[in-house]
């Protein structure tokens, strides 16, 4: 009787755990790692990031039948998912205590996986450049929103070309000036580096360097949304273009629909046709188009080494994590064998995002 007086009593002890785990990792925050440079300077790869889901809202779970805690899918089966979407529940996100504000750095679902449910897709974390409403343009890198200039944070990173008079500067930047990201340019003297304005400050220093100048990117690679010859942007000069706002009524013509046909035919549910110079929605002619959600238009801090919105678009609402808030574990990606204790960053555990 005791035994199963003792198995009864764990049992519902880890019920009750699992169950407030579930709660507080669904509806008040959650872990992500960080494995890729694209935020680089304010958070490192190897990072453990809390993210903030009470900031903004957190959502209702979308995908019902889902096993609590797996990366989409089943253990020891590689094929198998580890949801099911026989229920998928309608978008609902309950009030924050904030809103998404320019500059946040905010962690959402990777919008183009339109093959998995949104709350099901890759993990993504960027800053927000552009709010629902916003003319955003980049001109020669600097973020314009109408005609205000959008400020810049310490940490940002950009391409830069170094001219130097000798060919060893590469290791001497990765020691001493912590440039992560180098490469050697068209001659063995020459330099592309991924940095700091500061840390380019610093390299202009250096008796061996001639010249430090911005690495401008100077053509289109039409690698960038919305990948059409109309608009041949660059990372660095981009734009303008309207970030689209709940509510909003556009005028849509055959120039314009390529910005928008993605909202309207896979976020926002709509039969979109093209017929010669005509635009048709759900089989009615179509002039205007009223958004019905909010978007976002995301950057990574390490502006020239980031896929984010420059290259696939908006960000819609329903894709909202959390607000990334805290460096809670820092350790840097090492070599097969090495041990975690020597790649530890104390000196980044608790360290809040800004």
């Amino acid at each position: 009787m005791k035994t199963k007086s003792f198995a009864r009593e764990l049992f519902s002890l880890l019920l009750w755990v699992f169950l407030v785990v579930f709660i507080l990792m669904n509806f008040v925050g959650s872990f992500s790692y960080i494995s890729s440079s694209s935020m680089e300077g304010e958070v490192e790869p190897g990072d453990l990031i809390w993210v903030n889901k009470l900031a903004y809202g957190p959502r209702l779970i979308q995908t019902l039948f889902s096993l609590p805690f797996a990366n989409n899918r089943l253990p020891f089966f590689k094929d198998k998912p580890s949801y099911s979407t026989w229920v998928e529940l309608p978008y609902f996100r309950f009030p924050g205590y904030s809103h998404i504000k320019r500059n946040d750095v905010v962690v959402f679902n990777y919008p183009m996986e339109q093959d998995l449910p949104v709350d099901k897709r890759d993990s993504y974390m960027k800053r927000c450049v552009g709010l629902p409403g916003d003319t955003l343009q980049i001109f020669d890198r600097d973020i314009f929103i109408g005609k205000k200039l959008l400020d810049v944070h310490n940490n940002y990173k950009y391409s830069y070309l170094i001219k130097s008079t000798t060919d060893t500067l590469q290791p001497y930047a990765n020691k001493y000036l912590h440039i992560a990201e180098t490469e050697v340019g068209t001659d063995s003297k020459d330099y592309i580096f991924m940095m700091t304005k500061a840390q380019a400050d610093s390299l202009r220093k250096l008796p061996c360097v001639t010249s430090v100048t911005p690495n401008i990117a100077s053509y289109s690679s039409n690698m960038l949304f919305p990948k059409d010859p109309d608009f041949p942007w660059t990372e660095d000069n981009y734009g303008p273009i309207v970030v689209p706002k709940k509510g909003l009524t556009i005028h849509l013509n055959v120039d314009s629909i390529t910005i928008y046909e993605r909202i309207i035919r896979d976020y926002e549910h709509h039969k979109l046709n093209i017929k010669n110079d005509s635009i048709y929605i759900d089989g009615t002619l179509a002039t205007h188009y009223t958004f019905k959600m909010n978007y976002y238009f995301m950057m990574g801090d390490n502006r020239n080494n980031s896929i984010d919105s420059r290259y696939w678009g908006f960000v819609p609402e329903d894709h909202i994590v959390g607000k990334g808030s805290m460096v809670v574990f820092s350790a840097s990606p090492g070599q097969r064998g090495e041990s975690l204790w020597k790649r530890i960053n104390l000196h980044r555990w608790f360290n809040w995002i800004h």
